[in-house]
């Protein structure tokens, strides 16, 4: 076994690790560039909606929560409005009246919107936040397990890297942040667990932490309350003192929760916001087998995605081979089971399937932060020379197979920023035309364009013929619409009479007013151009 030992010392030396460590920083840098660069930057999906919160915000005002539109003229009362579930919600004002609001967190967008930064660049920020996660990752290690060799911090820092979180990172997203929030609340507790000490000030901020990371996502509070669960088990023959010790953690999360809560509850009538209520909905559609069919595609994968432990068996053989062969301290049982426990309560308890694209591994993105967190902390002292070895060697198969992924969700990334500028420069031909959406599938690209030019939905003829009626009544010479020129797939997350209503739902036009002057398929999407007869 010399020449493995010559590899991982090799492998693991200062020189090596700065060279991956800055190829790797380097390489996200080159792709985020890419993917803004262009027509539009890559904003899609539920992106989309998160930049159209955040700018209705900065030109109207931080208090202003109605959905952004330019079709205010057209259409008033949000009766065309493109965007249906999941992304935006009804809810009934004070003074009886139907209000159009997006379902996401407000304070991500009210926050992002105060930066005086153009939103091309919001994109960015997201994975400046991401190295800022890292950075607060590697500083668990150093502060909570004492590592102090650069070598070990370098690994831990790639190892993260190419987790499966970056397929939040590289979207404006409000998870990155969260996770922000909610590591300093860990690291709050952590060293509690392992100082058992006052640290009022520092504790105090994490709680205050704790409680933003909820609000901006919500399976955070499964992440604390397991926390907290295993604290107070570990700590069971000494419940007044450990309450005391917690005491200013406790304080500053409750007044974080009481705070945002209450803002929440005057301006939407939900303690934890519009998304709560569509969340409680979903949960309550959805049965049991569903969710074992979610938790089984995440733990496989299915034709499209990868799994859990396709992405991770180096990870989880360390679990297993650290949990049978080496003595573990207190701190590193606590991190493991919250990691392990939490994950299975998210994948169980979330009421929709772990993503899109290749990597798909949503939600649970905190328990890899986690699981690398104990991972390395294995390294923190000075094991036998041959377990030295097989950690070290797992977490060197951990990053390659890492990057093997993220190299593969990148390509299908790639694939979709070609069609995107390829549909955004058609838009951009007739910048004055309105686009008529017969299918909320269609909206999953509109990305920037949405804040340029009106987008509508008519999902049937009925539909249409009032909003050409308006139209013509407002003077509007051409329109255009766009539509997928195939059946759309069906969501798992979405229900058959959605499906059929909203996404399903394309039809050959028939107007009284327009004639239809082109007709024309690019990308598998279908554009017509409409001009008044």
């Amino acid at each position: 076994m010399n020449w493995l030992s010559l590899f991982l010392h090799w492998v693991t030396s200062k020189r090596i690790l700065y060279l991956i460590l800055g190829l790797v920083v380097c390489f996200l840098v080159y792709k985020r560039i890419s993917w803004d660069s262009g027509i539009s930057p890559l904003i899609q999906s539920d992106s989309q909606i998160k930049l159209y919160q955040t700018i209705q915000y900065k030109e109207k005002g931080i208090q202003k929560h109605e959905c952004y539109s330019k079709n205010i003229e057209i259409d008033p009362e949000f009766r065309f409005y493109p965007f249906r579930y999941p992304w935006v919600y009804f809810i009934q004002t004070r003074d009886n009246q139907k209000k159009c609001v997006f379902q996401y967190p407000t304070f991500f967008a009210q926050t992002f919107s105060l930066l005086p930064i153009p939103y091309r660049f919001l994109n960015g920020m997201i994975l400046l936040f991401y190295f800022f996660l890292t950075l607060g990752f590697v500083y668990v290690l150093r502060s909570v397990f004492y590592i102090r060799k650069i070598e070990i911090l370098c690994l831990g820092a790639i190892l993260f890297l190419v987790g499966y979180s970056i397929s939040s990172a590289i979207e404006f997203s409000e998870s990155i942040p969260s996770h922000i929030f909610l590591l300093f609340f860990f690291y709050g507790a952590l060293v509690l667990e392992s100082a058992k000490k006052h640290i009022l000030i520092t504790s105090f901020f994490a709680g205050i932490s704790g409680g933003i990371s909820i609000f901006l996502r919500s399976e955070s509070v499964i992440y604390i309350g397991v926390l907290g669960f295993f604290v107070l088990i570990s700590n069971r023959r000494k419940i007044t003192s450990i309450i005391k010790l917690y005491s200013p953690l406790i304080i500053g999360f409750s007044l974080a929760v009481f705070l945002l809560g209450a803002y929440n509850f005057h301006e939407f009538g939900e303690i934890f916001g519009v998304r709560s209520k569509v969340s409680l909905n979903d949960f309550g559609r959805l049965q049991f087998s569903d969710r074992l069919h979610f938790f089984k595609e995440f733990i496989l994968g299915n034709t499209y995605r990868t799994g859990f432990l396709y992405y991770c068996f180096p990870v989880v053989l360390l679990i297993i081979f650290s949990l049978i062969k080496l003595n573990l301290t207190q701190i590193q049982k606590l991190v493991i089971g919250v990691a392990f426990v939490s994950l299975v309560f998210v994948v169980l308890l979330s009421p929709y399937s772990q993503g899109g694209l290749y990597l798909g591994l949503r939600y649970t993105e905190f328990s890899y932060l986690l699981f690398s967190i104990f991972v390395i902390s294995l390294l923190s002292k000075d094991e036998h020379l041959e377990d030295k070895r097989w950690i070290l060697l797992l977490i060197i198969l951990q990053i390659v197979l890492g990057f093997y992924h993220v190299k593969r969700n990148f390509k299908t990334i790639d694939f979709v920023k070609k069609y995107h500028e390829i549909l955004q420069s058609e838009w951009n031909k007739y910048p004055d035309a309105p686009v008529v959406h017969l299918s909320t599938f269609d909206l999953l690209l509109i990305s920037d364009s949405f804040l340029k030019k009106p987008h509508l939905i008519a999902n049937k003829q009925s539909e249409f013929e009032d909003l050409e009626t308006r139209f013509h009544d407002l003077g509007i010479s051409q329109f255009r619409v766009f539509v997928y020129d195939f059946k759309p797939p069906k969501d798992d997350n979405i229900s058959d009479e959605f499906y059929n209503e909203w996404v399903n739902s394309k039809y050959e036009i028939e107007s009284k007013f327009y004639r239809k002057i082109s007709d024309s398929n690019t990308a598998g999407y279908r554009y017509m151009l409409w001009e008044k007869k």
